[in-house]
């Protein structure tokens, strides 16, 4: 299960649903999630026990206030955004290529990508066209030059 899951399942009442070994792999998550509503018992928690599996159920004692998912967890939970990376756009030939012109790695690449998204884009395009327009052509060119190479050694 995942981590929404396990939270929705402990807000709805529902905490049998979850198996011991989420409850325990998200034990230490809960317990932070839910120290913003309820610090002083979340810190009891942590000073009194120490297993994993007791804290969470405890931490299922506080969500079963709750029938539904409450909005000091939904405004930590549904933050994480995908953000857009420069691998959906381009093949990895082309980006390889700009690192080895440029020697830089691909996070360096995707930070100037979030900088100047135009000229970068002017950047692969440039290369995409040069380098890579007509990949498939040179390769069966190269490969037929080859056969006649081979064919005149026999």
């Amino acid at each position: 299960m995942e981590l929404f899951e396990v939270l929705n399942n402990y807000c709805n009442r529902n905490s049998g649903a979850v198996d011991k070994s989420d409850k325990i792999k998200y034990s230490f998550i809960l317990k932070r999630l839910f120290s913003a509503q309820y610090p002083i018992q979340c810190e009891l928690i942590n000073k009194i026990d120490s297993d994993a599996l007791c804290a969470s159920n405890i931490v299922a004692l506080l969500a079963s206030r709750y029938t539904g998912l409450p909005a000091f967890l939904k405004v930590k939970v549904d933050q994480k955004k995908k953000k857009e990376t420069i691998r959906k756009n381009y093949d990895d030939c082309v980006l390889d290529k700009y690192m080895e012109i440029n020697e830089c790695g691909i996070r360096e690449l995707e930070e100037a990508y979030e900088v100047d998204k135009k000229s970068i884009d002017e950047v692969l395009k440039l290369i995409k066209h040069y380098f890579f327009e007509n990949k498939d052509t040179v390769i069966v060119k190269k490969n037929k030059k080859e056969i006649k190479d081979n064919n005149k050694l026999f």
